[in-house]
């Protein structure tokens, strides 16, 4: 593997940066749809009669928008401890 200098090193560092600031966009999109779905759950039960396909579908939903954020927030914390190793080799040129 190609011994990376500091500027390229830093180079890295930041465009990695730039990219955890994307995904924490798409956690954010995430969250946002979990809390859509909360609200499809609600009108689903909400009422005397219960609607099926809304409650089905609100739930789906949620659990697929939880196991998102859940997925890109594991990402988002090991690119964050990349950033900080890939900072500390700098440190250490």
């Amino acid at each position: 593997m190609k011994r990376l200098n500091k500027q390229e090193l830093l180079a890295e560092a930041e465009a990695e940066s730039r990219a955890l600031g994307t995904i924490r966009k798409w956690l954010a999109g995430a969250i946002g749809i979990s809390t859509i779905s909360v609200a499809i759950i609600i009108f689903g039960f909400a009422g005397e009669e219960v609607k099926l396909l809304p409650a089905v579908f609100g739930s789906v939903l949620l659990a697929l928008s939880l196991i998102c954020a859940f997925l890109i927030n594991l990402g988002l914390k090991r690119g964050a401890r990349n950033v900080e190793i890939i900072l500390s080799e700098a440190e250490k040129m």
